[in-house]
């Protein structure tokens, strides 16, 4: 074919595309609504790319992936003056996490200086009233606008371009007044999470959308979209940043300070909308003008959907009180946070049919995020100068106030990591210039005592800026109020689920298993000095030790796996020199290994451990090096096993940590094969909590039986552990509880028997509490110095055996509630009930754990149990 009919072939193509270009052009903001309403708008700046001229498609009317969300948004930023946008991080799966700031040119061309000056918030309790009241006219307030957070809540994506485009494009009488405000827009919290959510939907639907609920697309494979790329929910993770999602945020948000952040949510399609005021209980940081913030908003929102006669709800749940949501979170730091949820969840997908509400599409999921959008920005705009004043107020009274101080010996494990933690938040953390005699109280609980602490203690002050969150997350628990409780007493007396949304208790102190104390004395802070660098490993003639330093140890004792240093692990105290090291100590002999200083120097730097060097295997106290209980470390070859009916969550937490937290090789293992599995590959199995084990035959069973025989290590977690009891591969039993007796059950009177099941397991539920717990001395519990607390969720209680080889952390016996919730039923159960337990069975062992030990990835404290078995199990 000649040039010019290749050239005259084509120009029917260019015809076509140009004039699909124009129609994209003209193409509405969002598909047609099931109402067939359209959301007012301002006029809207043509010389702006629309989302559909740049997609070819209105919002809507479609799923738009990642990858073309961030195009659309580069182009927005490239076309507007309106528009700034950078890079604040990476997922787990290398896709870039951004931020857009939208404000007038003249902001924005200022950006870098006022990111600068946002710090002079923090400053103006030393300022004069001129001063003061010159720099809160001037400055403009933040607003914080973050969409999707689950990825499985798809639509929020989709509004972050409406909203981003019509506040770029927005003029006239009716565009929200940018003049006073930078609007930071979070386009997609979560795009591990959404990715998959959208690959698989659209993996399941045919060449049209089928709006019935029970069609396959609208059923989410195994383990949904909800969570990241590790299955974590963020949405519970923002105080104890364990993703690396979570981090970048925290890094933003420690610089912006926004006065208003908004969490945009899905929930159950056959809802409607839900925004603020919120439910009960309202954690006791927040006073009278949260609540008037909260119904500020509230009441700008409900005037947008009754202009469009949508229906929505306010109140009537989405608690106020647990301190890691992206709403809560940002109240704490002094802010105005707010959840905001439409109707749809991962059920929806693009379009669904509702019971008695008709037809329910992407489209009109999208407008009402982007209306509660928009009218968010409009209020901030009207109330920008209080929103700054009261804000300020906040921060400069937590500034002011006198202050609660937090106390901890700098020589326990995990203390640098909580002082770490919070100084990631921009919490303000110092040590004892001196030694310091201090009339303290126990955050475990327990009357107030004098305490002698040394130089150098870690210490917090809540006379800072940041007070408020500080004391939230480290005092002993939250104080819900007497009434909520109350009514929830009366329901669970009712035969009615608790309203507790979440757990009734957190104490970073105790989920880190640390002696810490509160105080209200003043003492003397200096700033904490950087960690110190590390080097080459000091000289030693026999080896080095390295003391139980909490996760750091293990993550040491993972890379010496992985680069096959060899190493021991004391199973009962030793000594170097005068120094006394408890059992769990590492020991790395040097055995003629003339370039282990350097290896391990680097490696002991990476991990953030002490070296502490020896000259002689003949120690002062405790057993010599080489004795038979400083046993020698094999590769553990683990399987964690994943699949359909697995906890997700219980899942994304083990991997986690096994994998980023501690860097320890492993395989990831299908529940759907482990029947199959060839066993003799793995020295331990590590099985999450869930109920997809059902699925194994009897002769599964007997193989897996039979490979602990032989040596392997079977690690359960919750349900896990319930199976092999059921499986007769455990005597750990969940216990039998005899249910209350009632009158009128119903027999002989044709009426439906009382759920007495269900009333008996609501007042033996626990609601997230911390229990104190009792350890015993063993080889899987080397190297924890003292009896962790441990988070109780639930209402199965399992027996401990009596034997104290067996049952190796129990509940504490006497008054074993340290902070939550758990009525009386529950704590007439909870003292001595099991924890954790192994049974030997041949030469291998099973152990159970019947509350998680990784719980959020936060509760550090009973990690080192878990990984004792995993790591050292399969050697001793």
């Amino acid at each position: 074919m000649s040039r010019r009919k290749a050239t005259l072939w084509l120009l029917p193509l260019f015809a076509l595309a140009a004039a699909g270009a124009a129609r994209a052009a003209d193409a509405p903001l969002l598909a047609p609504l099931s109402d067939a309403q359209q959301l007012p708008l301002p006029e809207l700046d043509p010389a702006v790319p629309s989302p559909a001229s740049h997609l070819g498609y209105p919002l809507g009317e479609r799923f738009t992936r990642y990858g073309e969300i961030l195009a659309y948004l580069r182009a927005l930023d490239a076309a507007s003056p309106r528009v700034a946008m950078w890079q604040i991080g990476e997922t787990y799966e290398h896709r870039p996490l951004v931020l857009l700031a939208i404000s007038t040119p003249e902001n924005i061309a200022r950006l870098d200086q006022l990111r600068a000056e946002r710090a002079e918030l923090d400053r103006t309790h030393a300022m004069s009233a001129e001063a003061r009241s010159r720099l809160l006219a001037e400055m403009p307030a933040v607003v914080w606008l973050g969409y999707g957070v689950h990825g499985n809540e798809s639509s929020s994506a989709e509004a972050a371009m409406a909203a981003a485009y019509v506040l770029a494009a927005g003029r006239g009488a009716d565009a929200p007044d940018l003049g006073r405000m930078v609007v930071l827009i979070d386009p997609l919290l979560n795009p591990d999470g959404r990715e998959r959510y959208v690959n698989n939907y659209l993996s399941r639907r045919g060449s049209a959308s089928n709006p019935d609920p029970s069609s396959y697309e609208h059923s989410e494979p195994w383990p949904g979209g909800r969570g990241n790329h590790y299955f974590i929910d963020m949405n519970r993770d923002w105080a104890w940043a364990t993703q690396v999602e979570t981090e970048a945020r925290i890094d933003e948000m420690n610089v912006w300070e926004p006065q208003v952040y908004v969490d945009f949510h899905e929930m159950s399609a056959d809802a409607t909308y839900f925004f603020p005021p919120t439910a009960e209980p309202h954690h006791p940081a927040f006073g009278a003008g949260t609540r008037r913030w909260l119904d500020t908003f509230g009441r700008g929102n409900a005037a947008a959907f009754d202009r469009m006669g949508w229906p929505y709800y306010v109140g009537e749940e989405f608690d106020f009180f647990y301190p890691a949501y992206g709403d809560t979170y940002p109240t704490l730091r002094g802010g105005i946070g707010m959840t905001y949820e439409v109707a749809g969840g991962g059920g929806a997908g693009s379009v669904v049919d509702r019971e008695g509400s008709g037809r329910w599409h992407l489209a009109d999921r999208v407008a009402r995020h982007l209306a509660t959008s928009l009218a968010t920005v409009s209020t901030s705009a009207a109330q920008h100068r209080q929103l700054l004043a009261d804000f300020v107020a906040q921060r400069d009274e937590q500034a002011r106030a006198g202050g609660r101080l937090f106390v901890w010996r700098a020589d326990q494990q995990e203390a640098a990591e909580l002082a770490e933690l919070l100084g990631r938040h921009g919490i303000a953390v110092g040590k004892l210039r001196r030694d310091e005699e201090i009339e303290a109280k126990p955050v475990a609980g327990g009357e107030p005592r004098r305490v002698r602490l040394a130089a150098g203690s870690w210490a917090v002050s809540t006379a800072q800026p940041l007070g408020a969150l500080a004391r939230a997350l480290l005092e002993r628990e939250a104080t819900l109020p007497e009434a909520f409780v109350e009514a929830q007493r009366a329901r669970a007396s009712e035969h009615l689920e608790a309203q507790f949304y979440d757990v009734t208790a957190w104490a970073l102190p105790l989920a880190y298993n640390l002696e810490a104390w509160m105080s209200e004395d003043q003492v003397s802070l200096e700033p904490a000095p950087p960690r110190p660098a590390g080097g080459a490993a000091p000289p030693a003639r026999v080896g080095w030790l390295v003391p139980p330093q909490g996760l750091e140890t293990y993550r040491l004792a993972a890379a010496l796996l992985r680069e096959g240093i060899g190493f021991r692990v004391g199973l009962e105290p030793t000594a170097a020199g005068s120094r006394a090291l408890p059992a769990g100590t590492l020991f790395v002999p040097r055995a003629g290994r003339d370039t282990l200083d350097a290896r391990l120097g680097r490696l002991a730097e990476e991990a953030g451990v002490e070296l502490v060097p020896v000259d002689t295997s003949l120690t002062s106290g405790g057993i010599p090096l080489g004795s038979e209980r400083m046993v020698p470390v094999r590769p553990p070859r683990i399987g964690l096993v994943a699949g359909p009916g697995i906890a997700s969550t219980s899942f994304g937490s083990l991997w986690h940590l096994l994998d980023r937290g501690v860097g320890l090789e492993h395989s990831v293992v299908d529940v759907t094969s482990l029947g199959s599995l060839e066993l003799s590959r793995f020295g331990a199995l590590l099985l999450p909590d869930g109920g997809g084990y059902g699925r194994l035959g009897d002769e599964d069973v007997a193989r897996l039986s039979a490979w602990v025989e032989r040596g392997g290590v079977l690690v359960a977690v919750g349900d896990a552990a319930d199976w092999l009891h059921d499986r007769e591969l455990t005597e750990f039993a969940a216990r039998e509880l005899d249910e209350p007796s009632e009158e009128g059950d119903g027999e002989g009177t044709g009426a439906e028997p009382a759920d007495t099941d269900r009333v008996w397991d609501t007042e033996l539920s626990v609601p997230g509490a911390i229990v104190a717990s009792e350890m015993r001395q063993h080889p899987l519990t080397a190297g924890v110095l003292a009896p962790p607390p441990f988070l109780f969720w639930g209402d199965v209680y399992h027996d401990s055996t009596g034997d104290p080889q067996q049952d190796l952390v129990r509940v504490r016996g006497n008054d074993p509630v340290l902070a939550g919730v758990a009525w009386s039923e529950a704590r007439e159960q909870l003292p001595g009930a099991l924890l954790v337990g192994v049974e030997e069975r041949g030469r291998g062992r099973i152990v159970v754990f019947a509350q998680d030990p990784a719980f959020r990835l936060f509760w550090r404290g009973t990690m080192p149990l878990l990984l004792n078995a995993l790591i050292y199990g399969p050697s001793l």
